[in-house]
């Protein structure tokens, strides 16, 4: 578990390259929108397709998460950032499969637009950090962002931001619409195949009310789904681990290595929609994103 210090460290820096980057994180932004390159969606625009760079940080910020606390101890760590902040551009051609199989699949019967470099993260880990204060702080300005962009309406593409910018509505006056690209597939034929179970995002199931809605679609593609209710029910279901991690990588690793042994008595192909539960649960059990299997009709 982390010292006091290394947590103070890690929470001022988060603040810092959030105010200044509109990322937690010390990297090229090239990274959050390479994925649209080529696809032809329009820049901006009242309805958008927002990432939030979930997809495209989440393995990222498990590596961050190791090396942070560390950082702490050494000099020079402003220039160290400033440097990655221009070279860093970790790949991740899995995020950017499944980004444009989601855009491509959507703009059968949605017109939307895109933010591109100036995309920026919805402060989502200032939210799991406790750090409501600097959240709010960071809220107000995404707000202004939007708004300033004419932003009307919001289409999400992973639990983590979609709760997010729930939760900014809660605590800001804010005139805008926001809904999950699974609420958008209702009305999208796609197709799918193969035998999983499911792992339940914790925000999709039991804080926005959208485990049906996941289930019927997913089902509806022809793909077969494998139940337990002691280990896929709504009230049984685990966490994946891996909001723990920036304060306890440890006991992370464990709840994960315990949910991944769980599924995989179910089933051994693991279906997941949440960038962050495929971090932590991949290294334990065969695993792939709801997004990376399906095909539009």
């Amino acid at each position: 578990m982390i010292s006091e210090e290394q947590l103070n460290f890690i929470r001022k820096n988060l603040v810092k390259y959030l105010m200044e980057d509109y990322l937690p994180f010390p990297v090229n932004k090239s990274v959050c929108y390479e994925w649209a390159n080529g696809l032809n969606i329009k820049k901006g625009g009242e309805t958008i397709l927002y990432t939030g760079c979930a997809y495209q940080l989440a393995e990222l910020g498990k590596k961050f998460d190791e090396i942070l606390p560390s950082l702490s101890r050494f000099k020079g760590v402003e220039r160290f950032s400033s440097f990655l902040k221009v070279f860093y551009k970790p790949k991740d051609e899995r995020s950017n499969k499944i980004l444009r199989n989601i855009a491509m699949i959507l703009k059968k019967t949605q017109d939307f637009g895109y933010l591109y470099d100036e995309e920026p993260y919805s402060g989502t880990i200032l939210l799991e950090m406790g750090m409501i204060e600097e959240f709010k702080e960071y809220a107000k300005k995404l707000v202004d962002f939007f708004s300033s962009h004419n932003v009307k309406k919001i289409i999400t593409v992973d639990p983590h931001t979609h709760y997010t910018l729930f939760r900014i509505k809660e605590m800001i006056s804010w005139n805008v619409e926001i809904v999950n690209y699974f609420e958008v597939l209702r009305g999208v034929k796609i197709r799918g195949e193969g035998t999983y179970v499911f792992h339940d995002s914790c925000l999709y199931s039991r804080f926005l009310g959208m485990r049906d809605i996941i289930r019927d679609i997913i089902k509806n593609s022809g793909i077969i789904l494998k139940e337990d209710e002691m280990v896929t029910g709504k009230e049984t279901s685990m966490c994946c681990g891996g909001p723990l991690a920036p304060v306890n990588k440890e006991i992370s690793d464990k709840i994960a290595k315990s949910r991944a042994e769980a599924l995989k008595s179910v089933n051994s192909k693991v279906l997941l929609a949440c960038p962050f539960c495929y971090a932590n649960l991949s290294p334990y059990v065969e695993a792939y994103d709801f997004a990376e299997v399906i095909k539009g009709e």
